[in-house]
């Protein structure tokens, strides 16, 4: 005899019990307002990706000169933590973001990391800091973040360690340079013959300055900052007759340069290659 399947049903006392069952409940995505691109590799490594996030200062772009877009005002009043710079506390554009958003419930983490976050040492005492700032704010995810920090912090002692060996080609010789590269390029190794500002603050008679100054002396080469003028040096790398290289500060700066690791890479290439 063929069985008859009838559909189940739960009585109403049993389903009434059912729904009172205790059930772990969803971890929420947190909600991020990154500095820049620095903080925002970081926080994705972090979190393996599983945050929502907008970056104020895109690595393409000069921290000095970006503006916050209403959009940024939005996420932010909806935000659970922004993470910023030191430097950016004082930016009128993110200042005015932060009163606006004031009683919101966005926790602000300014991460007091000094110096160039392209240096080893620099770039992981950010990774404890803004470890210990998303370890706050998920309490649920601490111990993935902290054994994701941990492997970070291997990569990057290891990443170090085997860009200070390539550079070892141009170790003591003398470049002039964007003042914004200057703090990576002594890490490198490398004397500082010169140090100029960003594009707009260079003047004719500031380069025949340099020019006289630097003619005849030996150079490896002109360094440029990418966010503050690719091209800002070129002049007197033409005028001297000494090659000319582009650093970046933030990763997103190109589509070869997504993360730390690759941008560390690139620049260390760039600085391989004029000596060459």
């Amino acid at each position: 005899m063929r069985k008859i399947c009838r559909p189940f049903f739960l009585s109403p006392v049993l389903l009434f019990l059912f729904l009172l069952l205790p059930f772990p409940a969803l971890a929420e995505t947190l909600k991020i307002v990154a500095g820049t691109s620095l903080i925002e590799d970081i926080v994705r490594d972090l979190t393996s990706g599983r945050v929502e996030m907008i970056t104020l200062m895109p690595g393409s772009h000069c921290p000095g000169q970006d503006d916050v877009k209403a959009s940024d005002f939005v996420f932010a009043a909806g935000a659970d933590l922004a993470l910023l710079h030191a430097f950016q506390r004082t930016m009128p554009q993110v200042a005015g973001m932060l009163e606006a958003v004031e009683g919101s419930g966005l926790r602000r983490v300014i991460l007091e990391s000094g110096g160039s976050w392209l240096i080893p040492e620099v770039q992981k005492q950010a990774v404890r800091d803004i470890a210990a700032a998303l370890a706050a704010a998920a309490p649920e995810q601490a111990g993935e973040i902290g054994e994701r920090a941990g492997r970070r912090l291997l990569r990057i002692d290891r990443a170090g360690g085997e860009s200070l060996a390539r550079l070892a080609a141009v170790r003591d010789q003398a470049v002039i340079a964007s003042a914004m590269q200057a703090e990576f390029l002594r890490w490198a190794g490398l004397r500082l013959a010169g140090t100029y500002g960003r594009a707009e603050e260079l003047t004719p008679g500031g380069i025949a300055r340099l020019i006289d100054e630097l003619r005849g002396r030996p150079l490896l080469g002109v360094v440029d900052n990418y966010q503050s003028g690719a091209e800002a040096g070129l002049p007197l790398a033409l005028e001297l007759g000494v090659p000319h290289a582009v650093l970046s500060n933030f990763p997103g700066s190109s589509e070869d340069v997504p993360d730390y690791f690759s941008l560390l890479r690139h620049n260390v290439d760039q600085l391989i290659r004029l000596g060459e």
